[in-house]
């Protein structure tokens, strides 16, 4: 078994580019619920429509090439690795079983070695791609050009109910640290639509964000929108590669008073990159589960 080879992405001399845009937010009156209930027959019209409630706001985002090593995901609740995958070689990364297959387990032994985390389990992957496609953007493959977060706090305790099954485990592992964790990674480097993430720490949740219900045949779910605020710090890795995944939180059961739990995060258009070629991407969502509550923002004297 080939063990993941990583490190943390030392600080370069490579010319950063910020990017002057626009994110979509949420932008609807507080009194207005969200819930989409796709086991009725308007759900996909209640989908569509409340997409609608979002309007783009002018935000600068800013390339951390060069300073890749002074964000952590203790800290800033997103970290840029250094991760070569050699079991795929150049011509397999247009393989999605292939890519799949690899980088499951790969991604879980990462997370495994970043973390110190005892336990990962994977619940979900998607691979991205640009779609103007009707099956496509139903299977949600399209970048997500609005600023959202895969789970509220409800949400992903709801999520570790239903991925384990067993109400006693539940108790067991809430016992010590969950952790929601994404790996973020391109399948070709990133020309256009990247990924960026928003400073934790510049997040306020009682003010910042929205639940939002989605109710499936097989269950439901609470993910958030959120609103605008010039407080937030948005970030990305400018021609980010293969090699250089994103780890970022979408849950922390031990950072409740260091700054929030969750991260929001939205793919962006980078003016003059739309005739680029499309963007390849493949996310990984995991829990990671530790023996004790850590607080400490920095992981390496703490596990």
């Amino acid at each position: 078994m080939i063990k993941p080879s990583f490190a943390v992405i030392e600080s370069s001399s490579k010319e950063t580019n910020d990017v002057h845009t626009h994110l979509n937010y949420w932008d609807a009156p507080p009194q207005v619920p969200i819930t989409i209930d796709f086991t009725h027959p308007d759900g996909q019209q209640r989908f569509a429509e409340t997409d609608k409630l979002q309007r783009p706001y002018p935000v600068t985002i800013h390339d951390i090439r060069g300073h890749e090593a002074e964000y952590t995901l203790g800290t800033h609740g997103f970290q840029y690795v250094r991760d070569e995958v050699p079991e795929l070689g150049v011509d397999d990364w247009s393989d999605q079983k292939k890519v799949t297959d690899v980088l499951i387990p790969h991604s879980e032994r990462l997370i495994r070695n970043v973390t110190g985390a005892k336990e990962v389990i994977t619940f979900t992957h998607r691979i991205r791609c640009f779609a103007t496609d009707e099956e496509k953007l139903a299977n949600n493959r399209s970048p997500a050009h609005s600023v959202h977060l895969d789970f509220t706090v409800a949400g992903a305790l709801q999520h570790l109910e239903t991925v384990l099954q067993d109400p006693e485990r539940v108790k067991e592992v809430l016992r010590g640290r969950v952790m929601v964790i994404n790996v973020w990674r391109p399948l070709r480097k990133i020309k256009r639509d990247p990924l960026s993430v928003c400073d934790w720490r510049s997040v306020k949740c009682d003010e910042d964000l929205i639940p939002y219900q989605m109710v499936f045949p097989h269950g439901q779910n609470e993910l958030g929108k959120v609103r605008f605020t010039e407080r937030h710090r948005w970030y990305y890795l400018g021609g980010q590669e293969t090699s250089e995944p994103l780890v970022f939180k979408q849950f922390d059961s031990g950072n409740g008073d260091e700054g929030g739990w969750t991260l929001p995060h939205s793919a962006f258009e980078v003016p003059g990159m739309n005739e680029e070629d499309p963007r390849e991407s493949m996310e990984i969502k995991m829990f990671a589960f530790f023996d004790w509550d850590c607080r400490s923002k920095d992981f390496t004297p703490c596990f």
